[in-house]
């Protein structure tokens, strides 16, 4: 039987650009291309598009008017922008407007594919199921009630610029809520700054977020001003702020208080408009009643508090955050035609209860793709630790770690390289981690490296 395929049309004044974008999309839609914004109106009127992939600058209309008239003509398509003009304000007017998402030229080929093909998946199952699966946030897409719930207030609070505190586990996708906030704000068109309180040094961070001047310590060669200031009339996400020394909360209380910062070494302030978002996996309600987090910065941060709940409290956005990661991962492998997951890898994905939640389900399908040798990842396929958790048969933990190895041992020379490239990447040279992560010995993983020919000493 002969399925339907998606249909992406693409408008650009430029050929090269119809060609290349139909070269590039090619093997996932079928394409269909217009020239200008009223010959894209002309089909739109015609029959059903999934998903418009749009210039914005265009001699007779530009790439407004026609998500303007898209969204008259065919809702339920899917609307992608192209800009060349380092126009974040049109973007940002996009999206408002009901836009999936934007590029930005020259164009990265695999980027511009991963965004359509999630525009492509979200548009057909809106079509197809109207419980299906929805981004309820720029780039979240859930299907659980809890989330919808979660996006609500997002919106609500993205329209103030209260100082913002996400509660959740490590690994949740307490950033992603945080760049929403922020990209739904009127702050959009300005920066958002983020910084990690539990990953950066102790001894610098405190520079990294209010600068320094010259000669403010050994090393300080220039002045340089801090986070604070860069993220002016935008958006300061405080990652892991629980984590921040006590002797710096201070600081960072009393710029929130005066609205000004004061570099290291400086006498004079510097007046800052930063809307503050913190996120945190701690109790800082506890930490202040033990003395440990200090009570004036928590009555300052204290004003709205957005909770973003487990991965196993919301187990029916498995398969769609599974299948997310699936389409990301596909970008970047090219050769790799992967076009889901069998039943009994979904029973797996869904009984096992992530500890490391979205993080660790992103990591669990980025392994499944390396071993999987069909078109849909299986049981068998999954990292061990899912299988052992009960679902599948007895002996499919042993068949895990099998085909795994098996997988890393055979090279698979060009998917292979690059996974092991990735990983010594993410993990800076660090072998140990790096081969913790593929769930390999730590010998087994320095065989893969030299095989491919890895250097862990190149990402130090």
């Amino acid at each position: 039987m002969m399925v339907d395929r998606p249909i992406v049309l693409v408008v650009d004044d430029k050929p090269n650009m119809l060609r290349l974008l139909s070269k590039v999309l090619r093997s996932d839609a079928r394409v269909i291309t217009a020239e200008s914004g009223g010959q894209a109106l002309e089909m739109l009127a015609q029959g059903p598009v999934n998903v418009v992939v749009s210039d914005l600058k265009m001699p007779d209309m530009d790439g407004i008017e026609v998500l303007k008239a898209c969204k008259e003509l065919r809702p339920g398509a899917e609307f992608v922008l192209m800009t060349a003009y380092a126009s974040v304000g049109t973007a940002v007017e996009a999206l408002r407007l009901g836009a999936y998402d934007y590029l930005t030229k020259p164009l990265d080929p695999q980027e511009a594919r991963a965004i359509v093909l999630r525009a492509l998946g979200r548009s057909r199952a809106l079509e197809g199921d109207s419980a299906g699966p929805v981004e309820v946030l720029p780039d979240m897409t859930a299907r659980s009630s809890v989330m919808h719930e979660l996006a609500d207030l997002v919106k609500r609070v993205a329209n103030s610029s209260s100082t913002t505190v996400i509660m959740g586990e490590t690994g949740t996708g307490k950033e992603r809520v945080a760049r929403a906030i922020h990209l739904l704000s009127p702050r959009a068109a300005q920066r958002f700054v983020a910084i990690n309180c539990a990953a950066m040094p102790a001894d610098l961070i405190e520079s990294e977020l209010f600068g320094h001047i010259r000669g403010a310590f050994s090393g300080a060669v220039r002045d340089r001003g801090g986070l604070f200031e860069a993220a002016h009339q935008g958006t300061l996400f405080l990652d892991e702020i629980g984590d921040m020394r006590l002797s710096l909360q201070v600081k960072l209380t009393r710029a929130l208080e005066e609205g000004a910062v004061r570099r290291i070494g400086d006498s004079r302030e510097r007046p800052v408009d930063v809307r503050i978002i913190a996120a945190t996996h701690r109790d800082l309600e506890s930490m202040t009643r033990n003395e440990t987090f200090r009570e004036d910065l928590w009555y300052r941060l204290n004003v709205a508090i957005l909770r973003v709940p487990p991965l196993r409290d919301r187990k029916e956005d498995i398969e769609v955050l599974a299948m997310d990661c699936l389409r990301d991962l596909a970008a970047g492998m090219p050769g790799r035609e992967i076009a889901g997951f069998t039943p009994a890898a979904l029973e797996a994905l869904e009984r096992y209860d992530w500890p490391g939640n979205v993080r660790q389900l992103r990591s669990a399908v980025e392994r499944a793709c390396l071993v999987a040798e069909r078109s849909r990842i299986d049981i068998g396929d999954l990292p061990s630790e899912l299988v052992s958790s009960g679902a599948g048969p007895n002996d499919a933990n042993d068949h895990s770690q099998l085909r795994w190895a098996e997988a890393l041992e055979r090279g698979q020379k060009e998917v292979g390289k690059r996974y092991v490239e990735a990983l010594m990447r993410r993990f800076r040279g660090q072998v140990s981690e790096a081969a913790t992560h593929a769930g390999v010995e730590r010998e087994s993983f320095y065989r893969l490296m030299r095989r491919f020919g890895v250097d862990p000493a190149r990402y130090r």
